[in-house]
């Protein structure tokens, strides 16, 4: 792997944190297991909770009887939705709604917590059984009878809308959920009128599956005496858990639930949403008053974790004779599953269209995407989120289109790249890009690649009868979040913000406190490069809290690459607060004027003379507060509490060349090697940036090549890959055995820090680069696509089709 060179500052007499490649402090209690997740929290007394899901994709329930259950020995309580509903208990909440384009409210329906009346897939939770023990709850799920009604269902995103396709929702006459246009259709379609040539593809990005190391766990415990309830959650937003447990499912108050985040073992996004079985388990420990916990399966998390894509789109790319886009045309059906889970209308509603002309100087779009329910699990926020299925789209169409032109893909991206002069620059949807300079990360793209190198030994290997591709991926990401107006003024029912306390102790050593949760992100290392900078301490001197609802103020959570540019700078701007009380003290002490002060090496001295006091002695000072000003212009302590509302997201970009070798008897796919060059602004941590990439690559590598939900699509509706040994991940042999990554940092205008999000573009680019080199190795094989994911028997099929298999 090609890495970032060392870079170390100076401020004065100490090392200046941010931009430093220091190690993962985190790490370390990892490596040794020593980690604390919350299946490793089992109060005394805990009780079990099993679920019973539905075997069907599509049902009548006819009738649920809990007796033969509830008579085992160990069994406790059976809940059913007519419990649920007898309580007065609420619903989960969908918090980015998506209304049509002429302004009519989408068809909506919330996961249940507890079907009632129809089940709508494999997986749908029916029931749940409380006992002593996992094994008794799991006896007691097996024995509650339920009588179904089998009923035809749809799992195929393609024929979800067709007049004769099962319906989900009967109320609605159709599974349609919404359906937005964008763009100027009448000017997309002069543009295609005298295009020079014109490219159409039929795209499916098909369905994947989260699946971090962890899988959800729940515990939780009431407190009979104070009516208090503590959960222990693998959430990436425990802020946002306590408040939709709260204000929309078991209608308790807010003050009386504690949620807390341990160490989570990744989330990828799936961990940030309101997940079906968490209100069951928090209200059974309310009704037993006892602990009660529960940790999915990987069977379970395979039918019943939030999943990602499923888009079916037909496109078409307008050129002129120079190989210059003059129109993107596209017709999108995004599947959502069963039903909306609470950021799943944003993300082809949102995300899909504001990045889906990527960093091209297209001047004319027309955009239609419409959502759809069918019966399968919903679709929810999953690394990427939207960008992965609009770049594939985009570069796909742009790749066939310099081939049918004849014009090196290299060659047509330069002609079409958004220059650097134009930003902030502004797309077909209205949406503007904040800053960059496409044409020189593709420089850098090219140069770390060797790209005329790779096509000369292409040639030679080609006469060797090996067959090589090269394929390219030019993009944008979307990360951060807007101000909480912005959002709300879009139906948003969350904030923009993030909160950040830094607590410096009497001692001089702080404690930084943030709303946002780290689950392999490597919080505790960058946000305190952050906070020693701005406090002038040394970084073993501060120490960071996070997920704990009882101890750190509201915020926002860990998603949409937000924490950096959001959390981040809430941290700056408390520690620069804590130092300007400081600095206040400090000068009152020193008897002398603020602007005398010099402030370096943790000690505050007067300028011009050896008059100083440590970091240590005015912080010591603050709490002793004898010294204060006599004026009450200063209180006892040193401790500020920022709630940063950012104005904008932000926009990385970033461009991929893979490297591959393509098999023509087998069909077999090897990435053999893979670029990358990522302008993601000011980098706080050379190192973890780094990570990110390669970690976002694996997952991306595994969507490109193997991993895919695969449902019948036959009426039944069953699931297919519902085990690790039929749903494929990606292993360490996959990767490439060249990974080369450069950066470019150009700051983001939106956020003092100049930071920008840098963890999801692997997954972004991986599909489309290497589709792109596929389609270059097999091309003059009259191969023109072929379809994720590119498995051998996909591009053996391709072959086939082409006639040369």
């Amino acid at each position: 792997m090609r890495a970032c060179p060392l870079l170390i500052r100076r401020y004065g007499d100490r090392d200046v944190y941010v931009g430093q490649r220091l190690r993962r402090r985190e790490d370390d209690k990892f490596l040794k297991g020593r980690g604390r997740f919350v299946d490793d929290i089992e109060p005394a007394g805990t009780a079990h909770v099993a679920f019973v899901r539905s075997p069907h994709a599509h049902a009548r329930i006819n009738g649920v009887d809990p007796s033969a259950a509830a008579a085992l020995p160990g069994v406790l309580r059976v809940l059913t939705a007519e419990d649920w509903k007898a309580a007065g208990l609420g619903e989960l909440t969908c918090v980015h709604p998506m209304p049509f384009s002429d302004g009519r409210p989408m068809n909506e329906v919330l996961r249940p917590a507890l079907a009632a009346g129809k089940v709508h897939h494999v997986g749908d939770v029916v029931a749940a059984v409380v006992a002593d023990d996992r094994y008794a709850a799991l006896d007691g799920a097996e024995a509650v009878a339920v009588d179904y009604e089998p009923l035809p269902a749809v799992t195929d995103i393609a024929r979800s809308l067709d007049e004769d396709a099962p319906v989900l929702h009967e109320r609605f006459g159709s599974n349609l959920i919404f359906e937005i246009e964008r763009g100027d259709r009448a000017a997309t379609e002069a543009a295609f009128a005298a295009a020079h040539r014109t490219v159409s593809l039929t795209l499916d990005t098909h369905r994947v599956a989260g699946s971090p190391l962890e899988p959800r766990a729940y515990l939780s415990e009431f407190d009979e005496a104070t009516g208090d309830i503590t959960l222990w959650a693998t959430s990436q937003t425990p802020h946002y858990l306590k408040r939709w447990l709260a204000k929309y499912a078991l209608h308790v108050p807010e003050h009386k639930l504690r949620v807390i985040s341990p160490d989570v073992g990744g989330g990828f996004g799936l961990k940030c949403h309101f997940a079906v079985e968490v209100s069951t388990v928090v209200w059974a420990s309310m009704l037993l008053k006892r602990p009660v916990k529960w940790t999915s399966t990987r069977a379970e998390a395979l039918m019943s974790d939030a999943q990602a894509r499923d888009h079916h789109t037909r496109a078409r790319m307008a050129f002129d004779g120079d190989g210059r886009i003059l129109a993107l045309e596209i017709d999108t059906i995004a599947a959502l599953g069963a039903y909306l889970s609470n950021f799943a209308p944003s993300i082809p509603g949102n995300s899909y269209p504001q990045t889906v002309t990527g960093l091209y100087t297209t001047p004319n779009l027309r955009l239609r995407v419409r959502g759809a329910y069918t019966n399968t699990v919903p679709i929810d926020a999953y690394r990427g989120s939207g960008r992965p299925e609009a770049t594939f789209v985009n570069e796909r169409l742009l790749e066939n289109g310099a081939r049918e032109l004849g014009i090196d893909v290299a060659e047509i991206r330069r002609r079409n790249l958004i220059p650097a002069e134009a930003f902030p620059y502004t797309t077909p949807v209205g949406r503007p890009y904040d800053c960059g300079d496409p044409p020189a990360l593709f420089d850098k793209l090219l140069e770390i690649a060797d790209y005329d190198g790779l096509r000369a030994e292409q040639e030679e290997l080609r006469e060797g009868g090996v067959r090589m591709g090269i394929g390219i991926a030019c993009f944008l990401d979307k990360s951060g979040t807007g101000s909480s107006r912005n959002l709300a003024s879009r139906g948003g029912l969350h904030g923009g913000y993030e909160s950040a306390i830094v607590r410096v102790h009497s001692d001089g050593k702080a404690t930084v406190f943030v709303g946002s949760h780290s689950h392999g992100q490597g919080h505790d290392t960058t946000f305190c490069q952050i906070a020693a900078d701005r406090l002038g301490l040394p970084i073993e001197d501060i120490a960071l809290v996070e997920g704990d609802t009882g101890s750190v103020p509201f915020g926002n959570g860990t998603w949409g690459s937000r924490s950096l540019s959001v959390g981040g700078v809430a941290i700056m701007k408390a520690a620069d607060r804590v130092i300007d009380k400081a600095r206040r003290l400090a000068a009152h002490m020193l008897e002398c004027a603020e602007e005398d002060l010099v402030y370096e090496g943790s000690v505050f001295s007067v300028r011009g003379t050896d008059r100083r006091l440590s970091f240590e002695d005015v912080a010591d000072a603050a709490y002793h507060a004898a010294v204060l000003p006599t004026d009450g212009s200063m209180e006892p302590g040193l401790e500020e509490t920022v709630f940063y509302e950012p104005p904008d997201t932000n926009d990385p970009q970033a461009m991929h060349l893979a490297v591959v070798v393509v098999e023509l008897r087998s069909g077999r796919v090897t990435v053999r090697d893979y670029f990358t060059a990522d302008d993601c602004g000011n980098i706080v941590n050379p190192l973890i940036v780094e990570g990110q990439v390669v970690g976002g690559l694996a997952q991306g590598l595994g969507q490109a090549l193997m991993e895919r939900v695969v449902y019948d699509g036959g009426g039944a509706g069953q699931l297919f890959s519902g085990t690790l040994m039929d749903y494929a991940l990606p292993r360490a042999s996959d990767m490439p055995g060249v990974v080369g990554m450069t950066f470019q940092e150009t700051p983001a205008p939106s956020n003092p820090l100049g930071v920008k999000g840098g963890s999801e573009t692997g997954t972004i680019g991986a599909p489309a680069a290497i589709g792109n080199a596929i389609v270059d190795a097999l091309w003059d094989l009259g191969v023109r696509h072929v379809p994720q994911p590119y498995t051998p028997d996909a591009v053996w099929q391709a072959l086939e089709k082409a006639g040369t298999g």
